[in-house]
């Protein structure tokens, strides 16, 4: 009798376990279908090709992740809180960021989700808080993933840029007015 594939998660967390103790290098073909006992065509088919591997771990790695942010503070306070709470997840995981590109910020789904709610229960439309929380997430995640690849780490770099984003947020806040989707109508008097 044939032996059953693997299945796509079997792998995933067998290349997670690879990663922790070999680092990217732990998810080779070869390395890794050795790891798991299967052909290196078992291991495609089953994920496809070395991108595709790497796409599927690190999403693995995010559901399995628990990013914990303040909620019950003022919105400005919980960006913060967030932003950090996502940075420090990274850090701690610098084989995971290495293999991370800004095609994985879809991983990070659920914990914006719940900033999003965070960000409408103080006012933000549906449309502020996804284009507020969808440029929060690209730059958290450049600036973490940049930091661990060249070894530096930078928080006060990192801070200051969610502040500075924090200020234009309520600055676009102020001008478009609480709970309205409507922008600020430019009058012939503001245009020069």
């Amino acid at each position: 009798m044939a032996k059953p594939l693997l299945s796509a998660e079997a792998i995933y967390d067998e290349a997670l376990r690879a990663l922790a103790t070999d680092g990217p290098a732990g998810l080779a073909a070869r390395s890794l279908s050795t790891r798991l006992r299967c052909s290196t065509k078992t291991l495609y088919r089953q994920v496809g090709n070395r991108e595709e591997l790497i796409r599927g771990v690190v999403s693995r790695a995010f559901a399995s992740i628990e990013l914990d942010f303040s909620t019950d503070i003022n919105w400005q306070d919980s960006v913060r809180s967030w932003c950090q709470a996502l940075r420090s997840a990274l850090v701690q995981r610098p084989g995971l960021t290495s293999l991370m590109t800004i095609a994985d910020s879809d991983v990070v789904i659920t914990y914006v989700t719940r900033l999003i709610r965070v960000l409408k229960r103080n006012g933000f439309t549906q449309k502020e808080a996804v284009d507020a929380c969808n440029v929060l997430v690209h730059v958290a995640l450049s600036l973490t993933v940049t930091d661990v690849a060249v070894h530096e780490d930078t928080p006060e770099i990192f801070d200051t840029t969610i502040d500075w984003l924090i200020q234009g947020m309520e600055h676009s806040h102020r001008e478009i007015g609480p709970a309205t989707s409507r922008r600020r109508r430019i009058e012939p008097s503001d245009r020069r």
